[in-house]
């Protein structure tokens, strides 16, 4: 673990590091999970611009009875059942996307992420026609979390497609009857927006430069894919008291950076090979660890496994060499921006 200035935060990258923090809510606290940058900015709002900037702040930075509050209504769309129940128009989704492609498309922006946004679309109930408006709501959440200044474009950036996602979302019935404020249902419409879409994207992006037509242990190639390939990089937190962590003393109030990415490439925990078959204990960081295990880590895996039989049925292949792949710039989001291929067609 050492301080990173860049993001004014102790990175922590061990895995049993890790997993202490995550296992620890009391200690160590979800409430700055978007990072110091974004907190600083936070505490020099007005009432109604800090409001907007707390919609960010929902399951992934609650703690405590609120965090059970708010994942208990979350949980009714991501149970056991509700996942499988998915799986039909889940597989429709891709085959039509895949269907309507031409020889030759960018994988990122003509399938996985429209693929992504629908998917997330039927989770909250929104109609086909207002998928598009995802992309404007997802945009400006990335830019603010980008680990890059927040500056007065950025923030009119994000303020703007708040309040058009408060306007759309405060007539949807996502969430709507349980013991949740408007506030925190909105938050929670965000966080599933965004997490279900974004991570998503990255996650199928990563599968399709790993796919092998002699390996058909799919549910294994995804949770390598998230184990190595890390569509999701990690939070932050903040200790609630002064600690001790592998060796380097915390202050009250000081940042960590939770580096999943690294905690995943261990290599007291962890080889450096791409194994399918890898047992799935110690399990990797991925999807988290603790009482914010990812709610919608059950979905992902079948987004991916399926995908990914579809992409094999048709021989889809990338058309450019891995080494050539240009990755987007973000501080807790990594996937390919750009990634031609070409689908193929499924056997007559």
């Amino acid at each position: 673990m050492e301080f990173d200035p860049r993001i004014n935060a102790q990175r922590v990258t061990a895995y049993a590091d890790l997993r202490a923090v995550l296992a620890d809510p009391v200690t160590f606290s979800s409430r700055n999970m978007t990072g110091p940058q974004v907190a600083a900015v936070a505490a020099l709002l007005p009432p109604e611009q800090r409001r907007l900037l707390e919609l960010m702040s929902s399951l992934n930075a609650a703690d405590g009875s609120r965090h059970a509050r708010i994942r208990a209504a979350a949980n009714q769309k991501f149970t056991p059942t509700a996942v499988r129940q998915m799986a039909d128009v889940i597989r429709r989704r891709a085959r039509t996307l895949l269907d309507e492609l031409p020889e030759e498309a960018d994988f990122v922006s003509e399938f996985a992420a429209p693929f992504a946004l629908g998917v997330v679309g039927d989770v909250l109930g929104v109609p086909e026609r207002d998928f598009p408006l995802f992309r404007e709501f997802v945009a400006p959440v990335l830019e603010l979390t980008s680990g890059e200044e927040v500056s007065e474009r950025v923030l009119g950036s994000y303020f703007a497609g708040m309040n058009e996602f408060c306007a759309y979302f405060g007539r949807s019935d996502a969430f709507k009857g349980g013991q949740l404020s408007e506030q925190e249902r909105l938050s929670l419409c965000l966080a599933t927006v965004v997490a279900g879409t974004d991570s998503t994207t990255n996650l199928l992006a990563s599968t399709l430069l790993r796919l092998d037509a002699r390996e058909r242990r799919l549910g294994g190639v995804v949770e390598e894919v998230v184990r190595l390939d890390a569509p999701f990089i990690g939070f932050f937190r903040t200790a609630t008291c002064p600690v001790t962590m592998g060796g380097v003393k915390i202050a009250e109030g000081e940042h960590l950076f939770l580096d999943y990415a690294a905690g995943n490439r261990d290599p007291k925990v962890f080889s450096e090979d791409f194994d399918p078959g890898r047992p799935s204990v110690p399990g990797h960081l991925g999807f988290g660890h603790g009482p914010h295990y990812c709610l919608g880590a059950q979905l992902a895996r079948l987004e991916g496994r399926i995908v990914a039989e579809e992409l094999l049925d048709r021989s889809s292949e990338v058309a450019e060499q891995p080494g050539d792949v240009r990755y987007r710039r973000h501080l807790i989001s990594h996937g390919p921006a750009v990634l031609r291929f070409r689908p193929g067609r499924r056997p007559a």
